[in-house]
């Protein structure tokens, strides 16, 4: 870790506000979401190839943690070496999950988190101070895998990518 890194008990820790988002390397396929101390939300690191999940239990994952920023990485032998890279952040009411994955052969990668909510009654009684949500999570990808292959072989190792954003409005904006 750098100076600019931060790690708390529970892991790595961004905040915006009253917001908190953190990340562990006990759980690093896992990112939680609270309003104070009141969970909101849990999002889970899914990833497929070619539409079949890729087992994600024996990944090593690398952290960096700033003090707006949350960098997640890891390079893995599926077929061929996999690099995949989220950042994690928050921007204009919103918590933004950006992906990059990187594969030495053409595949048809997709990274996702699943998100699921705390139970809405349950976050309005623990807390009366939850800010109005829109509830809504969005994703995009930024065009199809074959989209970004490159064309040369003397470029370099890779030579499929995959990049897409996922976000949670967090606050009315």
């Amino acid at each position: 870790m750098t100076n600019d890194d931060t790690n708390c008990s529970e892991g790595y820790l961004i905040t915006h506000q009253q917001w908190h988002l953190t990340v562990s390397d006990s759980e690093p396929t896992t990112f939680h979401v609270s309003y104070g101390s009141t969970p909101v939300f849990k999002g889970r690191l899914s990833i497929e190839n070619n539409g079949e999940a890729i087992e994600l239990d024996n990944i090593t994952w690398k952290f960096r943690c700033r003090s707006d920023r949350i960098e997640q990485w890891c390079q893995m032998n599926h077929e061929e070496k996999l690099s995949m890279n989220m950042n994690y952040y928050f921007d204009d009411g919103a918590l933004v999950v950006e992906y990059l994955a990187r594969n030495s052969i053409p595949t048809r990668l997709d990274l996702r988190h699943d998100i699921e909510m705390t139970a809405p009654s349950e976050c309005r009684s623990a807390s009366s101070q939850l800010p109005a949500m829109k509830g809504d999570w969005h994703r995009r990808r930024h065009g199809l895998p074959s989209d970004f292959l490159v064309n040369s072989s003397a470029t370099d190792f890779f030579r499929e990518a995959f990049s897409a954003t996922q976000w949670i409005v967090l606050e009315k904006v």
